[in-house]
């Protein structure tokens, strides 16, 4: 129960921001007592800091209080087929130092100490003291079953049931938590960026493949393990073979290798330019009309599949996000048009689509949100563990 109140008063202060312990107790239903105890061992912690006096009316004054993001440190790593993006983030998932090391080998073991040596080179690097880190975070695509720390199925990495949590545990001696990267994605958005304060939206990632975080209830979803498979969906208009060696999915569509081989069959090949990547298709549809229809089909099929997310889900929010995103405002404009003209009548006008480009390293943001998450949820096992760790004074 302790922890559970502790979790509450930690959320009342990212809700709320600095806050009296008054405004706490209002905030979460707690007696005053409870919230002062909790409080002190917070302030012992570290975790807190007293700020001015709170607003009187009449009574003794109180200190306003504020989450003290420097105390702790977080590790956050995204996992691809060829390197590994790590940062380091203090509580409120500002990043303090990046790094990317390229991927040599592809085992379990391999990949493993690679993340371990990242881990380290970013707590040398930072100066950051290995007793001020809560935890590691690593993000990766595929099927992950996070409970487990299990990745179940990577498609690049030709992994099955891999324990990449206790791997990279066993090196770094702290808290190791593994998630596919989007619910990582999911989650930043939650606490710390466009989700703030919504407890239902959809985070829809397009780049080289098409992935989705559900938050409901102000939870990640995760179903029985690997929930958000978006694009895997089956659609019309979809005949090429996709990675996952099955055709109709929305990724052939969407997705960078379906919509790069789309753009190079205009003109039967005998085109002047010919799209390298998502970033140069983007560029170029500003000046081709030919390529400009590529990726406007592509947009319509990915509004049309995002109209049937809402239309099950009834999330607030709906997020697009992708790495080139900034290039080109037209798959989002496209695929927003068609979100308008599929989605079901009686939900017009009750969510919004926000489109948000991000860097590689919001990846590795994400992954180290997983770990900060932690904090604020209702307490799991991982939670406690993370709390036990952090002694009296800040001590390990």
């Amino acid at each position: 129960m302790r922890a559970i109140n502790r979790a509450a008063v930690l959320r009342a202060l990212k809700d709320l921001g600095s806050v009296s312990r008054a405004g706490i107790a209002r905030h979460s239903g707690m007696s005053q007592v409870t919230v002062g105890s909790i409080v002190a061992d917070l302030l012992d912690r570290e975790l807190l800091v007293e700020g001015d006096e709170a607003p009187s009316n009449g009574g003794r004054p109180s200190r306003l209080l504020l989450l003290n993001a420097a105390a702790y440190a977080a590790v956050g790593l995204k996992l691809t087929e060829d390197h590994v993006v790590g940062a380091i983030t203090d509580l409120e998932a500002n990043v303090t130092l990046e790094a990317t090391r390229p991927l040599t080998g592809r085992t379990p073991e391999a990949v493993a100490d690679l993340i371990a040596e990242t881990v380290t080179g970013l707590l040398k690097e930072s100066g950051t003291d290995r007793h001020r880190l809560l935890g590691v975070g690593v993000g990766m695509a595929g099927v992950v079953d996070g409970t487990e720390g299990v990745c179940r199925h990577s498609p690049f990495l030709r992994w099955r049931d891999v324990p990449i949590g206790a791997l990279v545990g066993d090196r770094v001696q702290v808290p190791v938590l593994v998630e596919n990267d989007v619910n990582t994605l999911a989650l930043a958005e939650r606490w710390f960026g466009a989700g703030r304060g919504e407890r239902d939206f959809l985070l829809v990632t397009v780049g080289r493949g098409v992935g989705l975080g559900i938050v409901a209830d102000g939870s990640l979803y995760r179903g029985a393990g690997g929930a958000g498979e978006f694009g895997h969906t089956v659609v019309d208009g979809s005949t090429r073979v996709c990675t996952c060696g099955r055709t109709g999915c929305l990724e052939t569509i969407v997705g960078e290798a379906g919509l790069i081989a789309a753009a190079r069959e205009v003109g039967n090949g005998r085109r002047p330019r010919r799209p390298r990547d998502l970033g140069d298709l983007y560029l170029a549809v500003e000046d081709d009309p030919d390529l400009r229809n590529v990726v406007e089909d592509a947009g319509r099929a990915l509004g049309r599949g995002i109209a049937n997310l809402v239309n099950l889900f009834a999330p607030r929010l709906v997020i697009v996000s992708g790495e080139v995103l900034h290039v080109s405002s037209v798959l989002v404009e496209s695929a927003t048009a068609a979100i308008d003209d599929h989605v079901f009548p009686g939900l017009e006008g009750s969510f919004e689509v926000v489109a948000e480009p991000l860097p590689e390293s919001a990846w590795a943001r994400g992954a180290a949100s997983l770990v900060l998450s932690e904090i604020f949820e209702t307490p799991t096992r991982t939670q406690l563990d993370l709390l036990s760790a952090l002694g009296a004074g800040g001590g390990a």
